[in-house]
C-alpha cells in the first residue's frame, strides 16, 4: 500500500488560529510554497513554526536529539500513552513471529486499534512539541506566540497530511493559558510498520527478546508506524534567517562571545548570557559544523548555482580554532577574496549554496527568508529560476517575500509549463518550468480592524504576468502622486505667470 502521490512527495496543509500576528491560515505547503503581503503580518511567524513542527517530527540533532530513523522523541513521549503496554508488546509478538513478512502485512485490527487510540491520546508529544516551538522562537514562555486579540487566547496547530482515501492523518496541537493538547488522529486505514519507501524494515526480531524488551519493541513498531502516517512532516529542514548576510561576517565573533559567556555563567551571577533564537542558533551551529566537511548533499546543486548567478565560487576555509571562514574566488581568479569584501548579492546567497553543499538532500526543506535581500531586479528574477532547479532535483523550499520581481519570474515559469517541451526552446527558463501544483503563493493581508492577518491563496492572474500581491497597486498610487504632484507644479507656473 502506497500514500498519495502528494503525501509521498512532502505535501501537506497547515491551519493555525490565533498565532502571533495571524488570526487564520489554511495553507498547503507544495514543493515551491511562497509566502507574501506586507510586513508584520506573519510571513516569518508561520514559516518559523512550519520549521519547528519538522524540527520536532524529524528529532532533530539541533535541540540535542540525536536523530534517529524512528522518531526517536515523539516515540517516546507516546510510549506512556500505550493503553496496555505488556498486552500489545505481546501480541505485536505473536504477530511478528507468525508472520512470514511482516514489514509488508499490516497490523492486525486490534493492534492498528490500540496504536491509534495511543497516537490519539498523545503522550508527553505536546509539552515536547512546545518546547521546541519555544525554543525556535526564542522565548520563554509558548503563551507568549498566542494572538493577543484572540478572546479565547488559545492558539490552534493542525498538519493534514494526504491519507488513502478521504480523510487525512491529523496532526493537532494547542496552546494557551497554561493549556497543552497534542493529538495524531488516524483515519481508520491498515496500519504498516514498514516505512513508506522501505518494505523490508520493521522492528527487530523480537524472538532474542525478553518481556523487560517491551519499551523498545514499542518503540521500534510505534515509531515506523508514526513516520509512515506524517512522512511529509518528518523530512528534514533548514532555516535561513534575514539578516543571513550579518551572521555570515561576524558569526566566528557571535560564537566566541557565547562560548566564553556560557562558560563564566557559573561563576559570576551578573553575566547576561545571550539569547539567541533556535532558528538563528541552527544557523550559526550549521556554519560550525561545516568546518568538519563530511556532509555533501546537493554538490551539483550549489556548482549550478555559482555558475549560473555568482560567476565564481564560494569557499569554505578552515581554521586551528575550529572555526570555518568563508571567501568567495571569482571565475578566472587564482586569489580568494574573504566575503566581507565581496558584493552584497554574494555574502547573501553564499548561505545557499553552502547549505546545499553541506546539508541539504532531495527531500529536504529548505526555509529561505526575503531571497531579494540585496540583489539586483534581474539577479532576483534568476535566483527564483535557480529555486526553480532545486525543486526540480527534489528539494523543497519555501520563501517569505516582498519581490514583485520574484513572482513574476515564478509565474512565468508556471505559465511555461503549459507549453510542451519541444516548443520552449528560446524562451528564459525553459528547462525549469513549474506546473501549478508545484507551486502555491499565499497573501498575508492585516485585517480592516488592525487586529491581526488573514492569509489566503494567491491565484495566478494570466493576464497580468504574475501572483497578484499588491504591488501594482503601488505603483499606480506612486504613478497618481506623480501625476498631482505635476499638476500642482503646472498650476503654480500658471498663477505666478
Amino acid at each position: 500500500m502506497n500514500q498519495p502521490a502528494a503525501a509521498a512527495n512532502g505535501d501537506y496543509r497547515i491551519e493555525v488560529t490565533d498565532f502571533g500576528p495571524i488570526e487564520h491560515a489554511e495553507i498547503d505547503l507544495r514543493p515551491l510554497t511562497v509566502f507574501a503581503g506586507p510586513s508584520n503580518t506573519g510571513k516569518s511567524y508561520l514559516a518559523m513554526l512550519v520549521y519547528a513542527l519538522h524540527q520536532f517530527f524529524g528529532s532533530a540533532q539541533s535541540s540535542g536529539f540525536r536523530r534517529l530513523p524512528h522518531l526517536s522523541r515523539l516515540t517516546y513521549s507516546l510510549i506512556d500513552a500505550v493503553p496496555d503496554r505488556a498486552a500489545l508488546a505481546t501480541r505485536i509478538r505473536k504477530w511478528w513471529l507468525t508472520t512470514g513478512d511482516a514489514g509488508r502485512e499490516p497490523l492486525p485490527d486490534d493492534v492498528a486499534d490500540l496504536l491509534r487510540v495511543t497516537l490519539e491520546r498523545g503522550g508527553r508529544g505536546g509539552s515536547y512539541l512546545s518546547q521546541e516551538i519555544s525554543r525556535c522562537f526564542g522565548v520563554d514562555e509558548l503563551d507568549d506566540l498566542v494572538r493577543r486579540e484572540s478572546g479565547e487566547q488559545t492558539t490552534r496547530v493542525s498538519g493534514s497530511i494526504p491519507a488513502v482515501g478521504s480523510n487525512p492523518v491529523r496532526c493537532l496541537f494547542h496552546f494557551g493559558q497554561a493549556n497543552r493538547a497534542f493529538s495524531i488522529q488516524v483515519p481508520p486505514a491498515p496500519l504498516f510498520v514498514s516505512q513508506p519507501d522501505d518494505g523490508n524494515s520493521g522492528p527487530p526480531d523480537p524472538d532474542w527478546m525478553s518481556p523487560e524488551d517491551n519499551h523498545f519493541l514499542m518503540s521500534d513498531v510505534l515509531g515506523p508506524v508514526v513516520k509512515r502516517l506524517i512522512d511529509p512532516l518528518t523530512r528534514s529542514a533548514y532555516y535561513l534567517p534575514a539578516d543571513r548576510t550579518g551572521v555570515m561576517h561576524s558569526h566566528q565573533v557571535v560564537v566566541s562571545t557565547l562560548i566564553q559567556s556560557a562558560a563564566t555563567a557559573g561563576l559570576r551571577p551578573s553575566t547576561n548570557v545571550p539569547m539567541l533564537s533556535g532558528v538563528l542558533a541552527d544557523f550559526l551551529d550549521g556554519l560550525v559544523r561545516m568546518s568538519s566537511g563530511r556532509r555533501r548533499r546537493a554538490e551539483r546543486l550549489s556548482r549550478v548555482l555559482e555558475k549560473n548567478i555568482f560567476s565564481g565560487t564560494v569557499r569554505l576555509q578552515p581554521s586551528e580554532t575550529g572555526y570555518p571562514s568563508f571567501a568567495y574566488r571569482p571565475a578566472g581568479w587564482n586569489a580568494d577574496l574573504p566575503l566581507m569584501r565581496t558584493s552584497s548579492m554574494v555574502s547573501e546567497l553564499a548561505p545557499v549554496v553552502l547549505y546545499l553543499r553541506y546539508f541539504v538532500r532531495p527531500g529536504d526543506v529548505l526555509i529561505i527568508e526575503e531571497p531579494e535581500s540585496h540583489l539586483h531586479p534581474a539577479m532576483q528574477a534568476a535566483f527564483a529560476r535557480e529555486l526553480a532547479r532545486l525543486v526540480h532535483a527534489g528539494v523543497r523550499v519555501m520563501l517569505t517575500t516582498h519581490s514583485e520581481w520574484i513572482l513574476e519570474a515564478l509565474a512565468n515559469l508556471v505559465r511555461l509549463a503549459e507549453i510542451p517541451e519541444s516548443e520552449r526552446k528560446g524562451i528564459t527558463g525553459s528547462d525549469v518550468a513549474l506546473t501549478s501544483d508545484q507551486v502555491g503563493a499565499w497573501m498575508f493581508t492585516p485585517n480592516a480592524d488592525g487586529a491581526g492577518s488573514t492569509v489566503e491563496e494567491i491565484p495566478l492572474d494570466t493576464e497580468a504576468g504574475t501572483f497578484p500581491a499588491g504591488y501594482g497597486e503601488i505603483t499606480e498610487s506612486l504613478y497618481n502622486d506623480w501625476a498631482r504632484i505635476s499638476n500642482r507644479i503646472e498650476e503654480l507656473r500658471s498663477g505666478g505667470a
